[in-house]
């Protein structure tokens, strides 16, 4: 086997290295310089070829270009082929075989050195001819590498041949077929790669008939009697045999995989005759076949040809697809998975065809059923087949298909469904799903199988009360087995599949399949359990059906209250009453006759709020949702186009039962009718909630406000603002009265508790309607509140409430008086409570967030006003305050960030530039705060060391400093830094972290060098110890070691350990340190002793949600001296400067 290895160069397919050259380069001397030197046999034979090449050359006064190699070559191949032939005794001894394989082996080098215009047609010929004659010789047959290089040779050359003369051209064509079935891989596969370079080159139209009949006759009609021998399992072969017969069998599956290159390239008539046979090979077992089978079959589906080829003979491969995935077989899952995407490639290319939608209706359950088989069947394929089957119901159950099917403009139900070839395709689809078991063999609930239920109950809408009523019965008899708990895992994906059903039909047509009622003399009730379901899934019905439906199956159930006796047959019936009231919010999400009904449904609700006191929460829902979905369409952007669908389309959303789409008949068009039948009836209930929410407690007014707050942004603004007016005026005339009565009575003492409670309320009414309030109602809601602000406890807290909710819902009014505005907030005592803090925080937060988008230097300064009360915050001594200053920082972050500036400084930046000002010439307390803002930042949005490199190295200096405090806060900083960067991001950090804390590690008060010893784990864990190593002083490198010897000690147990894992705030590190992650410190030199911080940290994949974060990153605190002698950041700029100025009055004003 010496010529097998002969030349197994630096190669490509075909045995041969790459050379980038141009026309006029000498090959010989650039291989020279590349394998010259060389000592592997194959290289020395080939430079010996290319030197007597160059001989031959220089001695005739031949140019050293390729097109002269290749015909010097060719010339020693011919001589040797002579030689041969010449040999009196013919035989393989007197053959060169090294020489030949090295020259052919040159060859293939250089013809794609040669452009193709220097190369004529007649002397491709000639060395075509050549080298065909070189292959007869039996040597030359035995050598796989030689055979690759002539192989590969002939490719080229024959792409310049003149195929006209086709009995030339035939010859080498089976010699190159022949070869692409070889035995022998590396051959196969170098035959295959130029046959499909052959038949991709022709063009001329006769010469691809020719050429495609050649291979239909020489190779598929051939073999295809072994193939279909295979395909049906009446042989049984292996890949590695040596006998004829078996091998002709490989041979058979080689055709395959050459009819797969080159069937893009075959004439349409080879290539129909070969799709007329083509199922014959497609076997119901798995075989060798099976893959090329299909493969095959997809580059064909993909192909140009589809229509011409594919379609007519659609019916034959979708048969004998199906039959493969039939569950009687037991095949392999990935071929299984492959032939139901061919399925739904092919019924795509008939819907595609417009000429063939007979065709595509009559095999649409022909598709359908195999798929919806694999779906039941319980594979680990199941869930990708559902989703097949989910895609073929989207595209193919489409409008034209639904509308040939029925009859809409026939009265009866009964007589719309039409008898047509759509309606009964339609029908038959249906027949399958109702036939599909919904339980496994352990029997539980196919989870794929609904899914591919809910699906063509919400594709097929409204029609579905026409196909698939058999479903529903048999979904209903499973809900009846639940007993309507559907809380279990096993029982939500089927209550999701029932109410795709509620969405599709409209419960309209599902209580007409499964009607609620009440027998009053047996006191029994049927389908109640529906209504806990409808009441999740009714969208897109009627008011109407509401009122005249629904509310009538109420009075006979309370009529039985007051009649039955027993306690728990009562319990019962009053559950149907509230599940009953409870379908209120539920018909109206989207009704369809908002603007005719709603004047009969105010009358109702106006019942529900004097009379049913119980129904005021379903009523301020069913209020919100039809003013919120109506508005929110009308003041899209985009908007909705007016459709005349009157269809729903609405998704479940997995986990997420109730989310839904938009129906399509909800336009701009007729949200902005609702909304103008909405606000004509919205005085009188906005009056009667008003009336109920001045007499409810606490947890009622939460939704009372909601409702009150929507329909006062749809009310006339002058009725919403003598609402409020009289509403003051009463309650004055009130509270004048009774403060006469108690002076006579009490001696001058008044119910203060009472009156301050009342305006509370008030100021929480008045909160519910700043969002569709005019300029002059918000002045004098803020006038009401403004002395509020100066008050203690809940007022203040309900004050600021509403004060945050005029500056969310308008911008105008705090930036026409800002100054004004932030002098009267900053010159306010701090509330005492937290609710107070965290209201007041949420006020400042819009106003800092205003001040930073502009671009002025004064309102910067003004900015560091209200930052400066942030970072005194978080020094309080107070846990709850320094939480709430946390939280507040954050959302100022993410409000920030979330903002785009065409500057090169934005927002977030300059947030990030103002605290770092902090760092120098401030207190150790303030500079202790400022180091706990960024540790907090960093630690929810680590990309800030990216965004602003110069905050670390702020910080890091700070290990400089002689402050206890500042020390600390340094050291839990440099913590969260570390656990938060990937390791590729803490290297070039490395230097300054390492030398920057390790001479802390000597100090034990404060725990300091345990801090240290945390931090080098981290760092050790995450970048590994020789990258550590580097950057620690010698002086250092005992402590390090024992550092290292620790951590190896206590991983012993976990060799596998990620050295690239971010450290997780969650993990054992966490855990096993209780002085945690961000260990600040809050306390002066002059203090006592502190306590220590651990993180209880939050989920780092929502680390990038602002609210709460700060409350999860600080969990127990050290009680902190008030900063009496702090001093603001050191700056030259004004900005600074200000804030300075500022930062001491603050403090002042705090002490």
């Amino acid at each position: 086997m010496e010529d097998e290895h002969m030349l197994d160069l630096d190669q490509e397919e075909g045995g041969v290295p790459t050379l980038n050259l141009d026309a006029n380069s000498d090959l010989c001397e650039e291989l020279m310089k590349r394998y010259g030197k060389s000592g592997a046999i194959q290289h020395r034979h080939l430079c010996a070829s290319a030197s007597a090449m160059r001989i031959v050359l220089k001695e005739e006064g031949l140019p050293l270009t390729p097109l002269s190699y290749f015909a010097a070559t060719i010339s020693a191949i011919d001589d040797t082929i002579s030689s041969f032939s010449s040999s009196s005794e013919n035989s393989s001894s007197s053959f060169d075989s090294k020489a030949t394989s090295s020259l052919t082996s040159f060859l293939s080098i250089l013809l794609p050195l040669i452009p193709s215009e220097l190369l004529p047609s007649s002397k491709a010929n000639d060395a075509v001819t050549v080298l065909v004659s070189l292959l007869k010789i039996p040597k030359v047959a035995q050598s796989p590498a030689t055979i690759r290089s002539v192989i590969k040779s002939l490719g080229f050359l024959l792409k310049l041949c003149d195929f006209e003369d086709w009995n030339f051209a035939k010859s080498v064509f089976e010699m190159i077929l022949e070869f692409s079935i070889d035995k022998r891989p590396k051959v196969r596969k170098c035959a295959q790669i130029c046959v499909e370079e052959i038949y991709k080159s022709v063009q001329c139209t006769n010469v691809v008939n020719v050429a495609s009949e050649l291979f239909y006759s020489r190779m598929f009609y051939k073999y295809l009697s072994f193939a279909i021998a295979i395909a049906w399992s009446k042989v049984e072969i292996t890949k590695d045999s040596e006998l004829a017969g078996e091998l002709m069998l490989m041979e058979s599956v080689h055709m395959l995989s050459v009819l797969k290159i080159i069937v893009l390239y075959l004439s349409n008539d080879v290539l129909s005759k070969v799709m007329s046979q083509f199922h014959k090979v497609m076997g119901s077992k798995y075989s060798l076949l099976t893959r090329h089978n299909f493969a095959i079959l997809e580059v064909i589906l993909e192909s140009l040809k589809v229509e011409e080829i594919v379609v007519p003979k659609s019916e034959i491969i979708i048969f004998a697809l199906g039959n493969y995935v039939s569950p009687k077989e037991t095949n392999p899952a990935d071929t299984i998975l492959s032939a139901c995407v061919l399925l739904k490639k092919c019924i795509d290319k008939l819907y595609a065809d417009a000429d063939k939608r007979k065709i595509w209706v009559i095999n649409l359950p022909l598709v359908f059923e195999p798929i919806a088989g694999v779906v039941g069947a319980g594979l680990s394929i199941s869930g990708d087949a559902a989703g097949i089957l989910k895609e073929v119901v989207n595209q193919h159950i489409d409008d034209g298909l639904k509308t040939s099917a029925v009859d809409e403009t026939l009265p009866s139900d009964d007589d719309k469904l039409k008898s047509t070839p759509e309606s009964k395709a339609l029908q038959s689809v249906c027949d399958v799903i109702f036939m599909m078991r919904l339980t496994n063999s352990d029997g539980e609930l196919n989870e794929n199988i609904l899914a591919v239920i809910s699906n063509v109950f919400l594709k097929l809408g409204e029609l579905s009360y026409f196909y698939l009523k058999d479903v529903v019965h048999k979904l209903a008899e499973l809900l009846r087995v639940a007993n309507g708990d559907t809380t279990r895992t096993k029982y939500q994906h089927l209550e999701e599949c029932f109410g795709s059903a509620i969405i599709a039909m409209g419960p309209e047509k599902i209580l007409t399949l499964l009607p609620v009622s009440f027998d009053e003399e047996e006191l029994t009730s049927l389908n109640i359990w529906i209504l806990p379901i409808l009441k999740k899934y009714v969208v897109g019905s009627s008011l109407e059906y509401y009122m005249d439906h629904i509310i009538p199956l109420v009075e006979p159930l309370k009529q039985a209250c007051k009649t039955v006796t027993k306690s728990r047959v009562r319990k019962k019936l009053q559950a149907a009453i509230r599940a009953l009231w409870d379908l209120l919010p539920a018909f109206c999400r989207y009704p369809t006759d908002t603007h005719k009904k709603f004047k009969a449904l105010a009358k109702l609700l106006l019942f529900f709020i004097k009379e049913e006191e119980s129904m005021h929460e379903n009523v301020c829902l069913a209020v919100q949702q039809l003013v919120n979905q109506n508005r929110s369409i009308v003041q899209s952007t985009e908007g909705l186009e007016d459709s005349s669908e009157h269809s729903t389309t609405c998704t479940i959303n997995g986990s997420v039962a109730e989310s839904r789409s938009v129906p399509s008949h909800y336009t701009k068009k007729v949200a902005t009718r609702n909304i103008k039948a909405l606000a004509s009836r919205s005085v009188g209930l906005l009056q009667a909630l008003t009336d109920v929410f001045f007499d409810s407690p606490l947890e009622k007014r939460k939704y009372l406000k909601e409702a009150i707050g929507c329909l006062a942004s749809i009310t006339e603004i002058i009725e919403v603002k003598k609402i409020f007016i009289s509403l003051l005026e009463k309650i004055q005339s009130k509270s004048g009265t009774e403060i006469s009565e108690e002076s006579e009575n009490q001696g001058g003492n008044m119910k203060v508790d009472e009156q301050e409670a009342q305006r509370c309320v008030i100021m929480e009414f008045a909160s519910a309607l700043v969002i569709g309030a005019s300029e002059d109602l918000v002045d004098i809601i803020f006038d009401y509140i403004t002395p509020a602000l100066e008050d203690d406890g809940i007022v203040q807290y309900s004050a600021y409430c509403t004060l945050s909710k005029i500056f969310e819902e308008h911008s105008w009014f705090y930036s026409s008086r800002f100054d004004e505005m932030l002098s009267h907030l900053l010159g306010l005592k701090l509330p005492d409570d937290i609710m107070g803090l965290r209201s007041r925080f949420a006020c400042l937060h819009t106003l800092f967030v205003y001040l930073l988008k502009s671009n002025s230097e004064e309102t910067h300064a003004k900015a560091f006003l209200i930052l400066n009360e942030i970072i005194l915050a978080l020094k309080d001594s107070k846990e709850d305050a320094r939480k709430a200053a946390y939280d507040v920082l954050l959302k100022i972050s993410c409000s920030l960030k979330s903002l785009s500036s065409p500057n090169l400084e934005s927002p977030h930046a300059k947030l990030l530039n103002m605290i770092s000002g902090y760092l120098s010439g401030a207190s150790p307390s303030i500079m202790s705060g400022a180091v706990a803002a960024l540790s907090l930042l960093i630690y929810n949005e680590s990309d800030i060391c990216a965004s602003a490199p110069e905050v670390v190295p702020s910080v890091l200096a700070l290990l400089k400093s002689k402050a206890k405090e500042v020390i600390k806060a340094v050291l839990g900083f440099v913590k969260v830094l570390v656990s938060s960067l990937q390791a590729s991001d803490l290297q070039n950090l490395l230097p300054d972290i390492v030398q920057g804390i390790l001479p802390w590690s000597s100090v034990s008060r404060s725990h300091f060098r345990e801090k240290v010893t945390v931090i080098l784990e981290i760092l050790i864990r995450k970048c590994g110890a020789t990258a550590v190593e580097i950057d620690v002083p010698e002086k250092y490198m005992k402590y390090f070691n024992t550092v290292k010897e620790q951590r190896r000690g206590k991983n012993s147990s976990d060799k596998g350990e990620n050295v690239d894992v971010v450290e997780n705030p969650d993990s054992s590190t966490a855990g096993r340190h209780k002085r945690g992650h961000g260990e600040l410190s809050k306390t002066s030199q002059n203090e006592t002793p502190a306590k220590k911080y651990k993180f209880d940290t939050p989920n780092r994949n929502n680390s990038h949600k602002a609210s709460g974060k700060g409350t999860q990153f600080f969990q127990k605190s050290d009680r902190a001296q008030s900063p009496k002698k702090g001093r603001g950041p050191a700056s030259t700029s004004k900005a600074n400067q200000h804030k300075k100025g500022s930062f001491r009055g603050r403090q002042s004003a705090k002490s």
